[in-house]
């Protein structure tokens, strides 16, 4: 399932406390854990504000109950302070979540198993200042790729997340150093719809693990056109993204430009034990440079 630690780290630090003022500020945060997925909310209940994704901004504002964030997601928060008291406190917690097989832990069901309930950090408002800052009701402007730009729309390519005999695989296969199949064959320039499906892991010398993905494309930011299976409602999905989290039974279909460079990148499951372990292939953008 991944290496699942016994002590939470934030900026490299346990029992984080962050003193702040009476006032708004932006939370940048990567999820830089092995294998570890964060269902983040406020111990309060106040209702969490994102401003940006693993791409930047979004365009408008998006509020969640919490936020699923897995291994190499990052995201940013809007966390306004102005209305709290001096002296009192918040803590940012990851509240419990089904993570299937991945479950398991170092400790059995206890606090530290993927999916459990623990503290992530500690906010004390110990100051007052005055601020004017407002959220604006629109951030930036994303230009939409159409999907219609995309030949494959309606017959994407597909990738299934799966294990065979104790190994993580990608439609099968495990990386191997310059291997490049057919359906990893893209032309620079071009719009494609790929599809990854976490069909719940297969069977193993344990038998059935069925475990969440957290998919991510090197060199590429793209768009999420469509998810299915949805059983979370922590994702963000609105803005530009390059790695997208499923949890098993899921589909989630992208659309990506391949521009810019030819040649070979890689493209992986971000828990980096199941990357260690053969999810992980190459894609090759084949331009007048480009050779595997």
């Amino acid at each position: 399932q991944g290496f699942l630690g016994n002590r939470i780290l934030v900026n490299g630090r346990p029992d984080y406390n962050l003193p702040v003022a009476t006032r708004a500020y932006r939370f940048r945060i990567l999820n830089g854990s092995n294998s570890r997925i964060y269902n983040l909310a406020w111990e309060d209940g106040t209702p969490i504000t994102v401003i940006g994704t693993d791409g930047g901004l979004l365009e408008k504002p998006v509020v969640r109950r919490s936020l699923l964030l897995a291994p190499g997601e990052r995201i940013e928060v809007w966390a306004d302070f102005t209305d709290r008291p001096v002296g009192s406190e918040l803590a940012l917690m990851s509240y419990p979540f089904d993570a299937g097989s991945a479950a398991m832990g170092p400790g059995g069901q206890g606090a530290m198993t993927q999916g459990g309930l623990f503290e992530v950090m500690r906010i004390k408002i110990d100051r007052k200042e005055r601020e004017s800052l407002v959220l604006p009701e629109k951030l930036t402007d994303i230009k939409r790729y159409d999907p219609n730009l995309a030949y494959n729309l309606l017959n994407p390519k597909t990738f299934r997340l799966n294990m065979n005999r104790m190994t993580w695989t990608i439609n099968g296969s495990t990386f191997r150093m310059q291997e490049v199949a057919n359906d990893e064959k893209v032309r620079m320039n071009s719009f494609e719809v790929w599809e990854f499906i976490n069909e719940g892991g297969g069977m193993g010398m344990m038998g059935g693990m069925n475990m969440p993905h957290p998919m991510h494309l090197h060199g590429k930011q793209f768009q999420v056109i469509e998810r299915q299976g949805v059983t979370h409602d922590g994702y963000v999905d609105e803005g530009w993204k390059d790695t997208v989290l499923l949890m098993p039974g899921e589909r989630i279909r992208i659309l990506v430009r391949f521009g810019d460079y030819p040649g070979l990148f890689l493209y992986h499951c971000h828990n980096l034990e199941h990357e260690d372990m053969g999810m992980m292939r190459n894609y090759l953008i084949e331009g007048s440079d480009a050779s595997v």
